[in-house]
């Protein structure tokens, strides 16, 4: 199936920003369009406050998304998108305060190091910090005493839910008790080299992951490559939204299949006609907008108290529309 009308739309748009492709344009050119196409918050919320988080690697900036003054709301930790290159804490602005209100959780943004200035593993060491942080129930999120948590992410912020998921799980620290990752990249290969747009080329895929990795690293293992852990049990329930036009979209519907084996409960699905990048263009693309209500039922059904929570199915656990 090619790209949705309205998909391709967007995709010629983006292409009138880099005639090139990514991986052919400057990146500080692609920061700066990246930064001027963030969408203007429109959307009342009951408080968006930024937060410096103390790290043994110096403060990592977040922004906190609060829906009303009720306290003990689950919390979600969001990890932003950008090839670990770009992004910041503007990029989801609107989306993550419409996420926040629907789903009447308190959600915070991180604002991780960026590569190739600060290559792997700073990305995750920020994100791991903040979801200590986040569990020590600092002042800054209210009362969080019994509340249920979850991590978050889009495509690199995606790959971070991954990779994070692992990580606390082989650090013996707080687990969540939920993860969401819409397209995040679960191996750097290219599993889907016929399913390119201008958006994301296989090309692109291997010059944001050589930004990331730096020559030095062995991209063997799990914290870069989480697809290639042997053990993927005791994995929080998983929600793995996947693009049809994506060159790494079957590597990552493998990793999600390999957790439901696992015995994780996951559902995974994947949306026909729709690019690398959708998931948050609700206001654009129908398929987003599906997306971000399914979202909303995985977060209120996995950390509210009326839910199922983690003592009883989830809806649509390992239900997978591929």
């Amino acid at each position: 199936m090619p790209l949705s009308p309205a998909a391709q739309h967007i995709v010629d748009a983006a292409a009138t920003h880099f005639p090139n492709s990514m991986s052919g344009t400057p990146l500080v050119e692609l920061r700066r369009i990246l930064e001027q196409s963030a969408v203007p918050p429109t959307t009342p919320i009951f408080e968006s406050r930024g937060a410096l988080v103390p790290t043994s690697f110096g403060d990592v900036p977040v922004r906190i998304y609060r829906p009303s003054p009720e306290q003990g709301l689950p919390v979600v930790q969001w990890m932003h998108s950008g090839g670990f290159t770009m992004g910041g804490l503007d990029q989801n602005e609107e989306y993550l305060r419409k996420l926040s209100i629907a789903a009447n959780v308190v959600i915070v943004s991180v604002d991780y190091r960026l590569a190739p200035e600060n290559p792997y593993p700073a990305a995750l060491d920020d994100c791991r910090e903040v979801w200590c942080w986040i569990k020590a129930r600092p002042a800054e999120l209210g009362e969080t005493i019994g509340a249920r948590m979850a991590i978050a992410g889009e495509s690199a912020g995606g790959t971070i839910v991954f990779v994070l998921s692992q990580q606390l799980r082989d650090m013996g620290l707080p687990m969540p008790d939920a993860q969401v990752s819409f397209y995040g990249t679960a191996e750097m290969r290219i599993s889907n080299p016929e399913h390119s747009t201008s958006m994301l080329t296989p090309a692109d895929c291997e010059w944001f992951w050589d930004l990331y990795v730096g020559s030095d690293v062995k991209r063997s293992s799990p914290y870069l490559n989480p697809g290639s852990a042997r053990d993927l049990s005791g994995l929080p329930p998983a929600l793995v939204a996947t693009a049809e036009i994506d060159p790494t979209r079957d590597a990552t519907e493998e990793y999600a299949h390999r957790m439901m084996r696992a015995g994780t409960r996951v559902e995974i699905e994947r949306y026909e006609g729709m690019m690398h990048g959708f998931g948050t263009l609700t206001a654009a693309l129908e398929p987003a907008r599906q997306l971000f209500e399914r979202t909303v039922d995985f977060l209120q059904s996995s950390l509210h108290p009326a839910g199922s929570g983690s003592d009883g199915p989830i809806r649509g656990s390992n239900d997978v529309r591929s």
